[in-house]
């Protein structure tokens, strides 16, 4: 007869632990204030931008900035669409970019404000009319992040990512503050 009653033997650990979160099914959404603090850090950045602000509305997330060319401040507004995000690196197709509200302004503009960015930040794809902002130097080493869907509401952004990680093994292998005292 065999004895059922002892518990199954488990396996030995892996001799290289996986020291990984991971995750499935995470949506953020973040509310206008929130998106415009975030977005001021950004413009920290760029000498000649202030005043940096979004406006989210039903299927659209609008930026209003005021660029400063030659001295004189000219104020603009863009409509971006299809927010992508992946390794590190945040897409977004630019639909429309005025000064005034009115006039188009044009692409030279853009490509000097990505010359007045820190060297690597921005990327200006002007066939396509794609901007890219590379989020690496923000985004903590070993994050796989990546963008599945964005919904655009009255107000609020909410970014629906792809299944993810978070690699734990520098978080973990820094001796706790107990660990340093003995």
């Amino acid at each position: 007869m065999k004895d059922n009653s002892a518990a199954p033997r488990l396996p030995a650990p892996p001799e290289e632990p996986d020291l990984r979160v991971r995750w499935s099914g995470l949506s953020l959404t973040f509310d206008e204030r929130t998106l415009n603090v975030l977005v001021r850090r950004l413009v920290d950045e760029i000498p000649d931008l202030q005043d940096l602000r979004i406006r989210v509305s039903p299927g659209e997330l609008a930026a209003t900035v005021v660029v400063h060319r030659f001295g004189v401040p000219l104020s603009a507004r863009a409509a971006l669409s299809q927010l992508r995000l992946k390794d590190g690196f945040l897409a977004f197709v630019l639909d429309r970019v005025q000064a005034l509200s009115i006039i188009p302004i044009p692409d030279q503009l853009l490509t000097y404000l990505v010359q007045k960015a820190p060297p690597g930040l921005l990327t200006w794809y002007r066939d396509d009319r794609i901007m890219v902002v590379n989020l690496n130097d923000w985004m903590p080493p070993g994050m796989d992040l990546s963008l599945e869907r964005t919904d655009f509401a009255e107000g609020a952004l909410t970014l629906h990512f792809a299944a993810g990680s978070y690699d734990l093994t520098e978080v973990l292998d820094e001796p706790s503050h107990e660990e340093s005292e003995l």
